[in-house]
């Protein structure tokens, strides 16, 4: 688990108290999923998707060629709960 991910995550987010879902405030992308910038030790600074960035934060690395999806269809979803690795 990453604390400065976990923190930065948590910065940019409000929780929805019906659906559970964390809706994400920060940027969005063309297709309507979040995304954040983090700092990469191989590759430097980098945009990645705000729901990877959030399963990499609180449950684990993503595996080489998994996606990771919102089991409640919200695409601004970062709720760790609601995220499932899928592979592809």
């Amino acid at each position: 688990m990453n604390e400065r991910l976990q923190q930065k995550i948590l910065s940019n987010i409000v929780k929805d108290e019906n659906s559970e879902c964390w809706i994400w405030k920060g940027q969005v992308s063309n297709s309507g999923y979040g995304k954040i910038k983090i700092k990469d030790e191989v590759y430097g600074t980098k945009t990645e998707g705000a729901q990877e960035v959030s399963y990499m934060a609180f449950i684990e690395p993503i595996t080489q060629g998994a996606i990771i999806r919102q089991n409640c269809n919200n695409r601004l979803c970062v709720n760790p709960e609601h995220l499932i690795a899928h592979k592809a």
